[in-house]
């Protein structure tokens, strides 16, 4: 049972929540999941525009020719069985390009046992500073959103991403750094065994779900994610909700109230289980 100033401190984050959400109503307890109907918002300003776009436009400038093998990867993280040692050889590990750019390998943030894991993307300026993932602008608005929804996102949600490395310039990763990394990830996951996925962003869910639909399609819908054991097999499946990334909600503010409903989806999920 929540403390009394555990709820009036949930009750103050789903304020600040539905006013970035532009709702003028009073904010309901953290029990209920019925979200007011949006009012549209006062506009944001758009983040910054990432150097290099899309993976043809990072190629053709040098960027993305990943010379690694994602078979390399699984064998770097195989003998690892902590989340200790997992870190360990991820930071250790050479094979993909990223790394030589990078300022800091990120590995994760909050609490490893707890029931929902947060993966999103790749590191951005701010989580390649800190050596943190989701820290800047859209961690920020991450945090707010777990927060009115009553939990921590220190003690309630793991965070991390399928890239370690963030990209040049903010750039899309290419799929063959992608490819590279899933082992990483995947290895991650299994290590931390969470009884809830969520996948923020299109390139997390459709790299882990091995889907060719957009985020517009897999938002708000349960699927299911098989664990990855150390080589690579699948085990049993657990549920997974693809929503939309932070930075995705800072430049349409209009979706907030979409990724408000479906965050109590995952909320609603783990209460139950």
């Amino acid at each position: 049972m929540p403390s009394t100033d555990q709820r009036t401190e949930a009750a103050k984050a789903l304020t600040q929540w539905w006013e970035d959400m532009g709702i003028e109503a009073e904010p309901l307890p953290p029990s209920r999941r019925t979200a007011a109907a949006p009012k549209p918002p006062e506009p944001l300003p758009t983040p910054e525009t990432p150097a290099i776009a899309t993976p043809q436009a990072a190629r053709a400038a040098g960027f993305g020719q990943a010379d690694g093998d994602p078979a390399d990867a699984r064998k770097a993280v195989a003998k690892a069985s902590t989340l200790d040692a997992l870190k360990a050889a991820i930071e250790a590990f050479d094979g993909c390009p990223l790394k030589r750019t990078a300022r800091n390998t990120v590995f994760a943030r909050g609490n490893p046992a707890a029931p929902i894991m947060i993966v999103g993307e790749a590191p951005g300026r701010d989580e390649d500073e800190q050596g943190k993932p989701f820290v800047g602008r859209s961690g920020q608005l991450l945090d707010r959103m777990i927060r009115a929804s009553g939990l921590d996102p220190e003690t309630d949600v793991y965070i991390s991403n399928i890239l370690n490395w963030r990209p040049p310039g903010n750039r899309s990763p290419s799929t063959e750094e992608i490819a590279i990394c899933l082992p990483l990830i995947e290895r991650h996951i299994a290590l931390a065994a969470p009884k809830v996925l969520v996948f923020a962003g299109g390139v997390s869910a459709q790299a882990l779900l091995r889907a060719a639909t957009g985020i517009m399609k897999l938002r708000g819908r349960w699927a299911e994610y098989r664990f990855k054991d150390a080589d690579g097999e699948p085990g049993e499946h657990i549920p997974a909700m693809p929503l939309f990334h932070p930075a995705f909600l800072l430049r349409r503010p209009q979706e907030k109230a979409r990724a408000w409903r479906d965050w109590l989806e995952v909320v609603k999920k783990v209460e139950d289980s």
